[in-house]
């Protein structure tokens, strides 16, 4: 592959990357606050009579976490792309910011993972809530 389609296509990859990494962050924003707004219709169309609340209460620590994981990786990364503007503003620094961005990148990496799993657990709490409750209101 010569330089100029070597260019290209990681112009290509780096800007399919950034639209993969927004549109997860848009995604997991949405679901985590659907999913919340969802359990709170649920146990209002319920009429407050439910049971295994711990469930509950537990799924919705998980959507929180969830939203607020993705809402922090968001500000990692824009503090992230400040640390790289520095980095080709001052290259005498290069070496320790790039270190630095690096421990910034694995971060926000560990929020996003943080925010998958909190939401995945989430709807597996939730969805055990409104069995067990559906389960209860079929029987009586």
């Amino acid at each position: 592959m010569d330089e100029e389609a070597y260019t290209k296509e990681r112009a290509l990859l780096i800007d399919s990357e950034r639209e993969a990494a927004r549109s997860f962050d848009k995604t997991m924003t949405t679901l985590s606050a659907g999913a919340l707004a969802l359990s709170f219709g649920f146990v209002r169309e319920m009429g407050g009579a439910v049971t295994c609340n711990c469930l509950l209460y537990l799924a919705w620590a998980a959507f929180l976490i969830s939203l607020l994981s993705v809402l922090l990786s968001f500000l990692l990364s824009q503090h992230a792309m400040r640390c790289q503007r520095d980095i080709i503003e001052q290259p005498e620094t290069e070496k320790q910011s790039a270190v630095r961005l690096t421990r910034w990148a694995t971060v926000i990496i560990v929020l996003n993972w943080i925010s998958l799993f909190s939401l995945i657990l989430g709807v597996v709490l939730f969805a055990f809530f409104a069995a067990s409750n559906l389960f209860r209101s079929g029987q009586s």
